[in-house]
């Protein structure tokens, strides 16, 4: 008995045989379905679990003969209102179309359920269920989706077969129905291999289909939030205590591929910037009228940042290939006085979708440059935002590919010294903007600084202090002097507390230079990165999430300090509970998403012309040599297959002894064809016996004695043991020992 038939006993109530079977298989495809447009967050919360309460109502409940005419219009009416209700959700109350229209087809299958006297409603069942599975697959880019579907597609072919079977039956009529239930339930087990073998060729053929025929991208469905909520730290304005909620979150925001350079560190200690902010009030970080605005350049597939109305580089062939093109890449302009100016890592990121516009890049960003993986993220356009804050304008939903180029390299100490302390230009107002904070705050900023003669000198004295005297916490605690409203918050953690995260210790160096004339702003992103072996490849987690500032010194720029103690800046190093199981999950998530959802029209190109099949022209050329072994394999792996399932019965009837009773009446149906008293093919054992006595055959009565002994074995629910089927052999030689006339 197999899982799906003990399922069936369980909730298949009162019915019997293969109606049980396909009420079991159909309730199973539809549940899967749910599953997984739930999962896809493609379906209101309140209505699956309405769905599931109603189906499992449906499911227990005597079902009647016949589908009552009252129940039918009333049904009816639901329809029709329910079709209303999606209407006015979509398009009067803005909510979403596509989770209006979900949430109906849920209603469908709960009707269904619940009038599923005959085969057409189980077929419209199996039809909703296949619609939602390709919504999901549509909507739904994560690893879980194969696992639902390699679930659904053998138990929805099983549904298939039997609702097919008992149609028949239902159309030629009662006596055929009830012979072809009888005759399925004892065949269950070539029901259940014929519906893996269908599934088997099904997948093959899709496998095939998806490998050769041509890709375009995502489809129009395609959206959504990945994680559901914005992340933490990356709006027009944050509030302190922000990062602490998400410090030990280790769910994987972005993908790194760094495109050159040695790729055998074991961590990467970029500081990924992301939003800036140059306005503070009341413990909150916002963005002024009068930030730095900039504005961005196209240059061969780059969108290149200007510094003082230039670009800042030039885009020029660089001697790798990724992705089988060619790749270029950004040559920064040299800057005066800053040795490390032309230090630059160009990296590819595959970014979730996570509640943001903005792009992150390493250090000071320079070149950005889409790499779109369908029609739908080719209408991105990306636009410059204030404070070198890179956007996607427009942005299409779900996850973006992006390349970019990055200055890591930072200024000396002593050329950072050599600027000086100048005056601070007009344009830069904004920066040394000073916060409505108390006489003690602006005193401690003197004090701090009162050894200072240069800007840096300032930088790392503010540096220095909050690093020799401050710990780092997650706890963010709060003082009662800030609880009462007496204190700003950051003055709570400079006077009281003493102890905060990253935001804290970036606020306060932020407003402490800006007291004493030092233009700064404040930097949200990640720091750092998290090699996966497996995969190759960079990851970076919530856990990462950071903040630090940027000053301004000249002609150099802005340059990045980070007051945070080291061991706040690594904190989600050790998110994880089970880093190398989290490790595996990640590297298979990423080649799902990098050969399954982006596998598109140029890797299908790739993928022929490795196999030895190319485009020349308007000829295909094929390599026979290089093709040979990719079929020969091919050939033999399928021919394993088919043997594996198609040979697996008569193999299965040579070794199991637990069908023994079906060779002996095997040997018995030979010896008694050479008798020339064989059994006709449309006779059962019992129907050949009868006809045997009606001719006087003497080995009628004990013919008739082992057809009734055997059907009472073949068809028991329980197989025969070792004496029943020495019993069977003891009366199948009675008939032979009877004497022929």
């Amino acid at each position: 008995m197999t899982w799906l038939e003990r399922l069936a006993r369980v909730f298949g109530g009162r019915r019997h045989g293969l109606v049980r079977l396909r009420d079991t298989a159909s309730l199973l495809q539809a549940a899967i379905a749910v599953v997984a447009v739930s999962a896809a967050q493609s379906a209101s919360v309140w209505a699956v679990g309405l769905t599931v309460l109603l189906a499992a109502w449906a499911m227990t409940r005597p079902l009647p003969e016949v589908a009552s005419k009252t129940s039918q219009t009333l049904w009816t009416l639901g329809i029709v209102l329910a079709i209303v209700i999606s209407g006015a959700r979509a398009f009067v109350f803005g909510g979403e179309l596509l989770v209006a229209g979900v949430d109906f087809f849920l209603l469908m299958i709960v009707q269904r359920l619940f009038n599923r006297q005959r085969s057409r409603e189980h077929m419209q069942l199996l039809m909703l269920g296949a619609v939602l599975m390709v919504i999901a697959a549509v909507i739904d880019a994560e690893l879980h989706y194969p696992v639902l579907l390699a679930l659904y597609l053998p138990v929805a072919t099983l549904a298939l077969i039997v609702n097919h079977l008992l149609s028949e039956g239902e159309r030629l009529g009662r006596r055929v129905e009830f012979e072809v239930d009888r005759y399925a339930t004892r065949e269950l087990s070539r029901l259940n291999r014929a519906a893996l073998q269908v599934t088997m060729i099904a997948t093959a053929a899709g496998l095939l289909t998806f490998m050769l025929f041509p890709r375009f991208g995502a489809g129009v469905f395609l959206r959504g939030n990945l994680y559901g909520n914005e992340t933490v730290g990356f709006s027009d304005s944050v509030r302190l205590g922000g990062f602490g909620t998400i410090k030990n979150d280790a769910t994987v925001v972005m993908h790194l591929l760094p495109l050159d350079g040695d790729q055998s560190q074991t961590r990467l200690t970029w500081h990924l910037r992301g939003s800036a902010f140059d306005s503070y009030a009341a413990g909150s970080w916002g963005r002024s009228r009068d930030a730095l605005h900039g504005d961005l350049i196209s240059r061969l597939g780059y969108y290149m940042l200007q510094e003082d109305g230039q670009p800042v580089g030039q885009v020029i062939a660089a001697p790798y290939r990724f992705g089988g093109t060619s790749g270029k890449t950004i040559e920064p302009r040299r800057i005066p006085g800053f040795a490390g100016a032309n230090q630059t890592v160009r990296v590819l990121v595959t970014m979730e979708d996570i509640g943001t516009d903005l792009l992150f890049s390493a250090g000071r960003p320079l070149a950005f440059s889409l790499a779109p993986r369908g029609p739908l993220e080719e209408r991105n356009r990306l636009g410059l935002d204030v404070d070198d804050q890179v956007r996607v304008l427009d942005r299409q939903p779900g996850p973006i590919q992006y390349e970019f180029v990055g200055r890591i390299g930072e200024p000396e100490r002593g050329e950072l010294r050599v600027i000086g302390d100048p005056e601070v230009p007009a344009h830069l107002a904004p920066y040394i903007d000073r916060a409505e904070l108390s006489a003690q705050f602006h005193e401690l900023a003197l004090s701090i600084t009162a050894n200072a003669d240069t800007r840096l000198a300032k930088v790392e004295a503010v540096q220095g202090y909050l690093l020799q005297n401050y710990s780092y916490s997650l706890d963010q605690p709060l003082s009662e002097r800030v609880r009462s409203g007496e204190l700003d918050p950051i003055e709570g953690f400079l006077f009281d507390t003493k102890a905060g995260h990253c935001e804290y210790f970036a606020t306060a160096m932020a407003l402490l230079l800006r007291e004493v004339d030092v233009p700064t702003r404040n930097v949200n992103g990640f720091y750092g990165a998290h090699y996966n072996s497996l995969g190759g490849f960079y990851a970076v987690r919530q856990a990462d999430a950071h903040s630090w500032v940027e000053v301004y010194f000249d002609g150099l720029g802005w340059v990045t300090f980070d007051p945070t103690p080291p061991g706040g800046r690594t904190a989600g190093d050790n998110a994880s509970w089970f880093p190398r199981l989290a490790n595996v999950a990640d590297a298979l998530r990423n080649a799902y998403l990098a050969y399954v959802i982006d596998y598109n029209l140029s890797d299908q190109i790739e993928v022929l012309e490795q196999l030895g099949v190319e485009r020349q022209g308007s000829n295909i050329q094929i390599n026979w040599r290089q093709l040979a072994p990719w079929l020969i394999g091919a050939a033999a792996l399928g021919l394993a297959l088919f043997m594996l399932v198609f040979g697996y019965r008569s193999w299965r009837r040579r070794g199991d002894p637990s069908h023994l009773e079906i060779q002996i009446y095997k040997k018995l149906l030979a010896a008694m064809q050479r008798r020339e008293r064989g059994r006709h093919p449309h006779e059962s054992a019992r129907a050949w016996a009868d006809r045997l006595q009606d001719q006087g055959a003497p080995e009628a009565a004990a013919l008739r004695e082992f057809a009734t002994y055997y059907d009472g074995l073949r068809f028991a629910a329980d197989r025969p043991s070792p004496a029943m089927l020495l019993e069977l052999r003891q009366r199948a030689d009675a008939v032979l020992a009877s004497e022929p006339r």
